[in-house]
């Protein structure tokens, strides 16, 4: 069950909204993440078909990490109301589901169970270094209501994290996956970085705010100044760590990898 409550312990009242009304990429990146996160259900109903015979993560999913993901979404939304009043959020995921939902299916996740873990553990390594970007970004403007919210979605995505991480240690006892296979679905996340869901929901977005239209240069620059503030206040280290844990390395080896990594990223423009 949710730790916090979003009606009750963030205080959407007290939001400085002269600090962030203007900022488009900060709208952009909101909207997106309440998008996504409100449709967790979708995502927890496929995961929970798939991993059906084990009651733990069944139960895991649908009483505690759905719960929080959709919590997630509303507290999101709810804040998008408060700033951005003129924008029709129902209209604009309506918009997302249409483009989203044909694409969200069970076929999509990995061909074992312990990859699926490790494809959740990259894409909570995804999810709470961004809200850690958000929330870093929110203190630089001097926007405390979005710092907290943006933090409380951080710890529990990282929670999350440690769950998965649990989960796929289960399967990998019998399993026995190769860090070769490992890296295979490490390397296939980090490629959809920017993926299909992104996409949509800002396609959804754009469309809403341009009646009906959509510009794929717009993206393409979303993504850019996307970059632009990770590069000031994105958890790179952090994300690294999380990233290769997976792969199982001793913890001396997997410190003296974070700068190598950290190295080609910069290298790739990551």
């Amino acid at each position: 069950m949710p730790t916090w409550n979003y009606k009750e312990d963030i205080d959407y009242k007290s939001i400085k909204k002269e600090k962030v009304e203007k900022d488009e990429l900060l709208f952009y990146m909101v909207c997106i993440a309440s998008f996504i996160e409100i449709t967790s259900k979708t995502y927890a109903d496929n995961l929970c078909e798939y991993y059906k015979d084990n009651s733990d993560i069944v139960n895991w999913l649908k009483n505690d990490w759905e719960k929080e993901e959709v919590q997630h979404g509303k507290s999101l939304k709810k804040y998008v109301n408060e700033v951005w009043s003129e924008f029709d959020w129902e209209k604009g995921y309506a918009r997302f589901l249409e483009l989203y939902l044909p694409l969200c299916k069970p076929e999509a996740l990995q061909s074992s169970k312990g990859l699926e873990m490790v494809a959740r553990m990259i894409v909570e390594t995804g999810t709470s270094t961004f809200y850690r970007a958000i929330e870093n970004y929110a203190l630089l403007l001097d926007e405390p209501v979005l710092q907290k919210l943006a933090h409380n979605i951080y710890k529990d995505e990282v929670h999350h994290y440690s769950y998965f991480d649990k989960f796929y240690n289960f399967y990998n006892k019998d399993e026995k996956l190769s860090r070769k296979k490992v890296l295979q679905i490490i390397t296939k996340r980090l490629k959809e970085v920017n993926s299909e869901d992104v996409e949509m929901a800002f396609r959804a977005i754009y469309e809403n705010k341009h009646s009906g239209s959509f510009d794929k240069q717009a993206y393409d620059d979303f993504l850019k100044n996307i970059n632009k503030m990770a590069s000031q206040h994105y958890p790179y280290n952090m994300a690294i760590k999380m990233m290769i844990h997976p792969l199982r390395m001793n913890k001396m080896v997997e410190s003296s990898m974070v700068p190598i990594v950290r190295g080609a990223m910069k290298v790739l423009g990551i």
